[in-house]
């Protein structure tokens, strides 16, 4: 998904938008935001927490709160350096790219939004 480029007979693909070395949790955030934009999934949509589960099995259970956690952490990190990309971008396109990326913005305030925090011992 947007990551062929071609100039005059000339085509690159490129796919390392998304790439960082972080905890492993943060990897649904692009996938979550796939299947919300692209396959038009609603946040409470079970499938979000039946594709969590599936994910967190080799690592064993009750990681659903780290895993929140991650996932926002992750959603500002993926704020973070689409901001740094869109520095770099031709002002002609920055209005493109804005439109991607107020979604990106809105998602990790909401996710930001949806936080509290665990109880204090």
């Amino acid at each position: 998904m947007k990551n062929v480029f071609a100039r005059g007979s000339e085509v690159r693909i490129l796919d390392w938008g998304d790439a960082s070395i972080a905890h492993p949790f943060t990897s649904l955030v692009v996938t979550f935001r796939f299947l919300e934009e692209r396959n038009g999934l609603p946040p409470d949509d079970p499938w979000f927490t039946r594709l969590r589960d599936a994910y967190l099995e080799p690592w064993g259970e009750g990681l659903a709160d780290t895993f929140a956690l991650a996932l926002r952490v992750g959603a500002f990190a993926h704020v973070i350096a689409w901001a740094q990309l869109r520095e770099h971008l031709p002002s002609a396109y920055r209005r493109q790219f804005d439109r991607p990326f107020a979604i990106v913005l809105r998602r990790a305030l909401a996710y930001a939004d949806d936080f509290s925090p665990p109880p204090r011992s």
